[in-house]
């Protein structure tokens, strides 16, 4: 499909994007609409700043899209019916990610700043904070005790069980809500023999509240989806630090409660646009910069909003 340029971005709907608008409204302006077009090589300094500051990562979210990308090969092997690695090859392959990624934001700085959608860069790199030992040490640490928890993951037992079939994993798609379309990624779906649909969701750091949230909405994915009643799906959260999960169930009920907070959602989004049919957003003043002001400095959009933290901190 060829690429067709347009003025604003589609308007669409996903968890990750409420919970940037619940933590800053500016983060979310910056995130959804002032990075639109800013890949474009007459971009306004703005654009092309926010598009760029974008793809910064960190290492907490470097090592869980390590872990990811890991898992989603060993789901491949295990579909194939071939022998899973040891945790050995497990760890190496994860920690190779994370040295690629390390390797490009101490040596490609200029590459970044030319091309960013293709050049790794931390933001610790980025901005020059550093990286102190503690925080390699944890790091590693998680590294290690992730490995071990997804090479012991409930996921290959199932997966060997005869009848079982992979829907799919790590694909990005869509449903629509009220005409939004609805952006969806599960780490893996599966079927097994006796037609039960299994949502997984492993997580490579603590367990939190948000999370439940998050794989109710990807059972309703998987319930609008594909036509499968409430009753047969459970979502699994594994929590590959600690090396245990917890399944959940969501009646119909629950799921219509999920729907309408996404709902929700969407119209309190829809205040901030001049006009909700294209997707313009009001002017960026009135996306309000969190209160909570101590977050700002790990921000990725840290550098737009400097120079305003300064005078309102005066």
């Amino acid at each position: 499909m060829a690429y067709v340029r347009t003025e604003y971005p589609q308007w669409s709907w996903s968890f990750s994007r409420q919970r940037i608008f619940a933590s800053c409204l500016r983060r979310y302006y910056y995130t959804y609409y002032a990075s639109h077009n800013g890949w474009e090589r007459d971009a306004p300094p703005e654009a092309a700043t926010a598009y760029r500051l974008k793809q910064l990562a960190n290492l907490y979210t470097t090592l869980g899209d390590a872990v990811h990308k890991t898992a989603e090969s060993m789901v491949a092997r295990a579909a194939q019916g071939r022998e899973l690695p040891p945790v050995q090859a497990v760890e190496e392959e994860i920690r190779r990610h994370l040295r690629r990624v390390w390797k490009s934001s101490r040596e490609n700085r200029e590459a970044f700043l030319l091309r960013p959608n293709r050049v790794d860069m931390l933001r610790e790199f980025y901005y020059g904070t550093g990286v102190s030992d503690a925080l390699i040490e944890r790091i590693n640490q998680r590294l290690v005790q992730a490995a071990q928890g997804l090479v012991r993951s409930q996921v290959w037992t199932d997966l060997r069980r005869k009848g079982t079939l992979v829907v799919s994993c790590e694909q990005f798609e869509t449903i629509s809500l009220a005409g939004t379309p609805v952006y969806a990624v599960p780490d893996l779906i599966y079927r097994d023999g006796e037609g039960r649909w299994v949502v997984v969701d492993w997580k490579s750091g603590e367990e939190v509240e948000e999370n439940r949230d998050q794989v109710a909405l990807y059972v309703l994915f998987v319930q609008v989806k594909y036509a499968v009643p409430a009753a047969k799906i459970t979502a699994r959260l594994e929590y590959l630090i600690e090396e245990r999960w917890v399944e959940l169930q969501f009646s119909d009920e629950h799921l219509q409660e999920v729907k309408d907070k996404a709902l929700a959602s969407m119209e309190e989004m829809k205040k901030l646009l001049q006009d909700p049919r294209h997707n313009i957003p009001r002017p960026k003043e009135q996306f309000d910069l969190t209160e909570a002001r101590e977050q700002c400095p790990f921000c990725n959009f840290y550098e737009l909003c400097e120079q305003e933290l300064e005078l309102s901190a005066g």
